[in-house]
């Protein structure tokens, strides 16, 4: 296969990736934001279209050279048969989009009859609408109507054509997302068009399309999907030396975090401290975030170009395997989403990320779709019967619904949107938001009716804007806003779930139920939309718990109880309807997908099955996934090869305090709704520290009610980490906060204390308290949380923690001695540990930290890991203060300091630096540079 350039999805990030491409792919560099995804999706056309068979001229929709405003729409192509054109997805909806554009030959004179494929998406008001032009002249009737929602052929007029080039134009009526998939011109007065079923022959016949199969061999790993748990299980079988292919049907990769949907990347971290998820979606994270890029597709190529052993195919839709026997996969079948092309890949062991389950379900593996029933897993919010409701889907893009024109705008409801129920159960941020949360009633067939659900959304976000305009309280605040842009890619949340050995339940997660086989953890609420979507009226969810920290997801999970040779990652691993509310949360995903490629090329490199790695090689995995910086709670670093835990360690200098000064909780900017508690419904638990007594005390606020707030500062302690109800009152201070005050507001007390922890929180005195919002800290050191209230229900809580600080600082002691980067745990702990070596902050840099052993011993690979501040919500760019950014390793050798790594620059928290091998009873890393702070900081040094 060739190597094609092509264009970062950011023009931040500056620099071109290469990757394996499908037969046909346009390999101009492209721009985005979104709608320039449709040039990704350009086909190259044939060279003449033309009469393969005399008479007869086929056109495919996505021949035609020049789309226009058209978008070639390929999400449908295993439904359908093909891709088509749609008006609309690249421009502002309601306005008819730029003529497609097309040469013709033709090669005999005569009248041809037009025939045009298309489809009514609404059948009652047949908004999409569209004319042909031949040479200039118009149909006479247009076509994209009709008593039909199904795709059709309609018939249009007949035309006297010369045999000459003639120019064809698709002619948009309505900007509301009409589609083309196929035109025929013939000479032939009873020509009858094929019906679905022989669509793809007669595509084959009369447009010359040659479906003999392009045969890929040789591959250990066959992983199909491309988003992130895709990539995840991709890189890492490669990296752990297995020839491995990664088929994604889409022109890129990142799934629902690339280009077309750009959704942000959650994860546990996002409800917990500490509980960021490590690996390759933290090396990706961190990458997006010093690139600056508006989504993951361009880093997602990045690092899957940098393994050799890797090679990515896009725009390959499998739709079928080979099987070896009736348990066995040996290779998948794929159609080329933009020319219709066919593939078989053959390998040895396949893992579906899908999302969708679709290789499981071609190969015959069991799965589940929809609730299970309450008697089966005993799950308090099941049903009594089992149904086949799943979450729904969502549009989303990165260029925004709706947008200020800075005049008003009238809004005429169109009669095919969705009316929306008065007091749906969505709480509107504003016409600006992305609305994420327009869902259709999970009874929705979004995996045979995905074109069906598509279009669904597509009623319902003009349902909304309808609502926002014309019904809303705050209509006011809308007038000057119109829409603006409506992605067409569906974002689907649930679907199949392909059994495993063990299936995992919303008990075994409200349990934080640790298995022996954990390879990931979970942390994300068990958040389960709600089965009527919008236009549910009570609750927006069917269920969201608050999940305890600690639960881990068992292998058997992640492998096929009935395919010996197929796993899975992402949303279709094995789990129920209710626990799947936690793990298909994207980082999740992409953590399962790490641990099921590492699996893979275990699986690749014994000749042995998935069900054989959990059984006897389970913990071999665990530690492959720690040593790759997967994140396993409740394990450690017991690598047996791994030569620096044989070794004594020490510093140049060490930490002997954390000051918890303003940097630290403080981030100056607006403080947003969606980051805050209202100042009565959180109270802050934190160590005293050694001082034992307090200043002045500094608040992140800021009042929103209109009118000016009395309230008290409530200070108690108590001896007990997390018991919010033994405690002793010490201070009761009033405070004033002025209406439309927003910023820190200063406290002073100036009182000794006695006790271990200290609780802050804040009672009303006259009123407006709950309008007063109370900012999240960006940085919750060990030994803190907070209790609030979440979904009425208090909780406390490790993450969501109110920002304030003290004058002068707290002083909190922990351990930061140099013997914590062999201590096996990679990760600041919230039951006070922070398991990393930090330099004293009052010596400068270059600080150093050493291994010394008692033998000579031959290394040729150092592993670090930095802190890069797990517990941040996000990185949104910028710099990490935290991580180490410029640093030598050196080994003794001869009775001198040589330097074997040199570098610069550093923005990753793992560094995996080989090297000729060194004998040496000396190693060190020389930190000389870091994000900003005034320590040098690591988790864990490893030699090999």
């Amino acid at each position: 296969m060739q190597k094609i350039l092509f264009g970062m999805f950011s023009a931040a990030l500056g620099v071109l990736v290469s990757f394996q491409s499908g037969k046909s792919l346009a390999s101009e560099p492209l721009a985005y934001p979104v709608p320039a995804v449709a040039q990704a999706l350009q086909k190259n056309s044939r060279a003449v279209v033309a009469d393969v068979v005399p008479g007869t001229v086929w056109i495919d929709a996505e021949d035609f050279a020049d789309y226009g405003g058209w978008y070639h729409d390929t999400q449908f192509v295993h439904l359908m048969g093909s891709g088509y054109l749609l008006a609309g997805g690249t421009g502002k909806p309601g306005v008819p989009v730029a003529d497609a554009v097309t040469k013709v030959q033709i090669n005999r004179t005569g009248n041809y009859t037009l025939w045009v494929r298309s489809r009514n998406w609404d059948r009652e008001h047949s908004p999409g609408m569209f004319k042909i032009s031949i040479n200039g002249k118009k149909s006479s009737g247009v076509f994209g109507g009709g008593n039909s929602d199904a795709w059709e052929w309609q018939k249009g007029d007949l035309f006297a054509l010369k045999e000459d080039e003639i120019e064809l134009r698709l002619i948009d009526q309505t900007g509301y997302f009409g589609r083309c998939d196929a035109l025929i011109l013939t000479l032939d007065e009873n020509f009858i068009p094929p019906e679905q079923d022989g669509m793809t022959a007669a595509r084959a016949v009369y447009a010359g399309l040659d479906l003999k199969p392009a045969v890929h061999d040789g591959f250990d790993v066959i992983v199909v999907g491309g988003g992130p748990a895709g990539v995840s299980a991709a890189i890492a079988a490669a990296r752990h030396g297995v020839k491995t292919a990664l088929i994604q049907d889409r022109p890129m990769l990142g799934g629902n975090s690339g280009a077309e949907f750009s959704v942000g990347m959650n994860g546990a971290i996002q409800m917990h401290g500490h509980m960021r998820d490590g690996g390759i979606i933290n090396e990706a994270i961190l990458l997006q975030a010093d690139s600056g890029a508006a989504n993951y597709a361009g880093v997602y190529h990045e690092l899957a170009d940098a393994e050799p052993l890797l090679t990515v195919f896009v725009n390959m839709r499998v739709d079928g395997v080979v099987m070896e026997s009736d348990s066995k996969i040996r290779g998948v079948k794929a159609v080329h989403s933009l020319d219709g092309t066919r593939a078989e890949f053959y390998g040895g062991t396949f893992i579906d990320c899908t999302g969708d389950g679709w290789l499981g379900y071609y190969a015959g593996a069991t799965f589940r779709l929809g609730r299970e029933a309450g008697d089966e897993f005993n799950e308090a919010p099941a049903p009594v019967e089992s149904d086949d409701i799943t979450m729904s889907g969502s549009l989303n893009a990165g260029s925004p619904f709706m947008v200020n024109t800075g005049v008003p705008v009238e809004l005429k409801r169109e009669p095919w949107a969705a009316v929306l129920p008065d007091g749906f159960a969505r709480s509107i941020s504003g016409p600006a938001a992305r609305p994420w949360w327009l869902e259709y009633p999970g009874t929705v067939d979004d995996l045979w009716q995905g074109e069906y659900a598509r279009d669904y959304l597509f009623r319902i976000a003009y349902g909304y804007a309808d609502f926002l305009k014309n019904r809303w309280s705050k209509k006011d605040t809308a007038k000057n806003f119109d829409v603006n842009y409506v992605g067409p890619f569906l974002g689907r949340r649930e679907s199949r779930r392909l059994e495993g050995d063990y299936i995992l339940t919303l008990n075994d997660v409200m349990g934080a139920h640790w298995f022996e086989d954990s390879i990931a953890h979970y942390g994300w609420n068990l958040d389960v939309h709600h089965p009527l979507g919008i236009f549910s009226v009570n609750n927006p969810y069917e269920c969201n718990y608050r999940v305890p920290m600690g639960g881990g997801i068992p292998f058997r999970c992640l492998y096929s109880k009935n395919i010996s040779n197929l796993l899975m990652g992402g949303r279709c691993i094995s789990v129920t309807h209710y626990a799947l509310g936690t793990v298909r949360i994207m980082m999740t995903c992409a953590s399962t997908g790490q641990a099921a490629g590492t699996a893979a090329a275990m699986c690749a490199a014994r000749g042995i099955t998935p069900r054989d790695v959990g059984r006897d090689h389970i913990r071999e995995l665990q530690q492959r996934l720690l040593r790759d910086d997967q994140y396993i709670p409740a394990l450690k670093n017991e690598d047996p090869a791994d030569l620096a835990r044989k070794a004594v360690c020490s510093a140049s200098s060490v930490q002997d305090v954390w000051k918890v000064t303003e940097e630290y909780f403080y981030r100056p900017g607006t403080i947003q709704g969606s980051e805050t508690v209202a100042l009565n419904a959180g109270t802050v638990m934190c160590p005293v520290g050694r001082q034992q007594k307090i200043g002045s005390l500094n608040f992140w606020i800021r009042n929103t009610g209109g009118t000016d707030c009395e309230a008290y500062l409530n200070i108690d302690t108590t001896a007990t980490f997390r018991d919010f109800d033994s405690r002793t009152n010490i201070a009761k201070i009033p405070v004033s906060i002025p209406a439309g005050f927003s910023g820190v507001l200063p406290v002073d007390v100036n009182l000794p204390v006695k006790g271990d922890f200290l609780m802050l929180s804040f009672l009303e005195k006259s009123g407006g308290i709950s309008k007063v919002l109370w900012q999240r800290s960006i940085s919750n050191p060990p030994r803190m949380c907070a209790l609030h209230k979440y979904s009425d229900v208090w909780c406390v809580d490790d993450k969501f923690i109110p920002a304030f600080y003290a004058e002068p600082a707290l002083e909190w002691e922990y351990d930061f001695g140099a013997a914590n980067v062999i201590n096996g745990i990679t990760r600041c702990l919230n039951s006070g540990t922070v398991n990393m070596w930090s330099s004293d902050p009052a010596q400068p840099l270059p600080q150093w930290i050493e291994l010394k052993w008692d033998e000579p011993q031959t290394i040729k690979e150092v592993q670090l890991i930095f802190d890069t501040n797990l517990d941040r919500y996000r990185y949104n760019g910028g710099e990490i203060p935290e991580r180490v950014r410029s640093y030598d390793v050196q080994a003794e050798i001869s009775g001198e300091w040589k330097t074997v790594v040199a570098m610069d620059d550093n923005i990753q928290r793992r560094r995996v630096h080989q090297f000729e091998p060194v004998s040496t009873q000396r190693l060190r890393v020389m930190v000389k540079e870091t994000g900003g702070d005034r320590s040098a900081r690591i988790f864990e040094i490893r030699a090999y």
